[in-house]
């Protein structure tokens, strides 16, 4: 099967690789639609991921990742079940459409048994989605409901991401919010804020394209923050007052400590993306005491697929979406990068 794979640092290619079968507890799926995240730019460049610090207190040293040999790439699909192993348990069926979870949890390890399954040590990243083929435990199998089509089933991952973030968030009724960063997650989490009841939102996002999709998913007001100033609409927007809820979702990490300043009293601070390495942003400690200030992060999506799966029918993801042939990575790669596409998918 053809798959893409790392070939050295900064190097993909598509190569023809053995197609892999499912062990007796596996299923091999088909792969329809494989999303390009915003980690996979890094990881092609040989970049840890920034929240794995070397010597941080307890974060998990030994992961593994799957399959082994040769550096896979993608860990966001939707696709199709073609065989399933003879232990497989659930009620699964060939030519179920499906969306899978690329991280497997011991269940076993401290972190897993103190509800923080996202810090397992012992887990298994299930990496190189963006190939013909592949295969899951079946418990990060999940199956697709008939109304939701396949390529929107690909968005499985990234809404869980942002269903984990609006946890944190802790939106409620007639709250205001400011989301800055208009890509997959920003768009997302705009969507879940205003179903948990957010009565106000800005969207910051310097690209053109975005903002109008960000105006068109319901945004009141957005803003482009190299040419407007974001602080004085953000005053103007909420009185004076400030967000009740700032989600951070550029990366950027001046516009990280930027929320700092746009958060209400007793405002909650949720950085969701993913930051350089070794950033010190300098948080205002003595400002932060006085306003009550609460700032959070975001770290993959635990406990949140089956919600993120009820929500797929519920957003609206085709606007978000632009697709690329497999063959075409090196294109696909391109577009993300140049910041244009939202969510840009490969089609084995």
């Amino acid at each position: 099967m053809q798959a893409v794979v790392i070939k050295d640092v900064g190097v993909i290619e598509i190569q023809d690789v053995p197609e892999p079968e499912p062990e007796r507890d596996q299923i091999k799926v088909k792969i329809a639609y494989a999303g390009i995240c915003g980690s996979d730019p890094k990881i092609i460049a040989g970049k840890n991921m920034p929240q794995h610090q070397e010597g941080a207190i307890g974060w998990p040293q030994n992961i593994e990742y799957m399959p082994s040999g040769k550096r896979f790439l993608g860990h966001e699909a939707s696709g199709t079940i073609v065989k399933i192993g003879s232990d497989v348990k659930g009620n699964f069926k060939i030519g179920q459409h499906v969306a899978m979870n690329f991280r497997g949890v011991c269940g076993n390890c401290y972190y897993c048994q103190n509800k923080m399954e996202h810090f397992c040590e012992r887990a298994s990243i299930f990496m190189g989605l963006m190939a013909e083929y592949a295969v899951f435990k079946e418990g990060l199998v999940y199956p697709l409901p008939e109304s939701v089509p396949l390529e929107v089933g690909a968005f499985l991952e990234p809404v869980s991401v942002a269903v984990h973030t609006i946890d944190i968030a802790k939106v409620k009724l007639g709250d205001s919010v400011i989301i800055t960063g208009g890509g997959a997650i920003g768009l997302l989490a705009l969507q879940l804020a205003i179903k948990s009841g957010a009565a106000k939102v800005l969207v910051s996002e310097p690209v053109a394209e975005k903002r109008k999709l960000a105006a068109d998913l319901g945004a009141d007001v957005v803003v482009d923050p190299i040419k407007e100033d974001l602080l004085a609409i953000s005053n103007q927007f909420t009185d004076g007052k400030g967000f009740n809820i700032c989600i951070e979702e550029s990366g950027i990490p001046s516009i990280a400590r930027q929320l700092i300043l746009l958060a209400e009293r007793c405002g909650r601070i949720v950085w969701a993306a993913t930051y350089p390495s070794g950033v010190d942003i300098g948080v205002p400690i003595e400002y932060m005491y006085g306003r009550e200030l609460s700032i959070h992060s975001v770290l993959i999506s635990p406990y949140s697929f089956p919600r993120a799966l009820q929500m797929l029918p519920k957003l609206t993801l085709k606007p978000l979406i632009t697709i690329y042939p497999l063959k075409e990575v090196d294109k696909a790669l391109d577009a993300h990068k140049s910041g244009k596409g939202v969510k840009i998918m490969l089609q084995p």
